[in-house]
């Protein structure tokens, strides 16, 4: 059983990594349960598959060559950790920011619980979200 939770938690994120890469929203809120909670940390939360779907439009669309690289990965049971780098430019509204035009890099990591279905349960985000703010050249 370890071993087959291990092979989908690795097959979960790697699936991430290719819908967000793909600009796939419907692909990003697949690997989600129903019910499933998205938490930004300083940022607040979000509940269920279709507002996950929203959030991932939403972000694609503020950053039309959006681009997600896994610099790490750590498994443990039904729990995992990946650390990740975000490029993209900013073309489109974000957060109620007009587009700017500029290109960002975002650090963060997103520490992963998977439910017993093999979907994800609740993610919860920490990224470096006064640096990007700073790129963009607010505040």
């Amino acid at each position: 059983m370890a071993g087959d939770l291990r092979a989908r938690t690795h097959e979960v994120n790697e699936a991430t990594y290719v819908a967000w890469n793909a600009h796939d929203p419907d692909a990003v809120a697949a690997v989600f349960a129903d019910d499933a909670i998205v938490r930004e940390v300083g940022r607040g939360e979000i509940q269920g598959r279709a507002a996950i779907r929203e959030r991932a439009a939403a972000l694609l669309e503020a950053f039309p060559d959006f681009h997600l690289e896994r610099l790490s990965l750590v498994v443990d049971g039904e729990r995992h950790a990946d650390r990740w780098v975000m490029t993209g430019t900013h073309r489109g509204s974000l957060f109620g920011i007009p587009a700017t035009g500029r290109t960002v890099r975002v650090e963060g990591a997103t520490f992963t619980r998977m439910g017993a279905h093999g979907l994800v349960v609740e993610d919860v985000h920490f990224s470096d979200f006064a640096g990007l703010l700073a790129q963009l050249g607010i505040g």
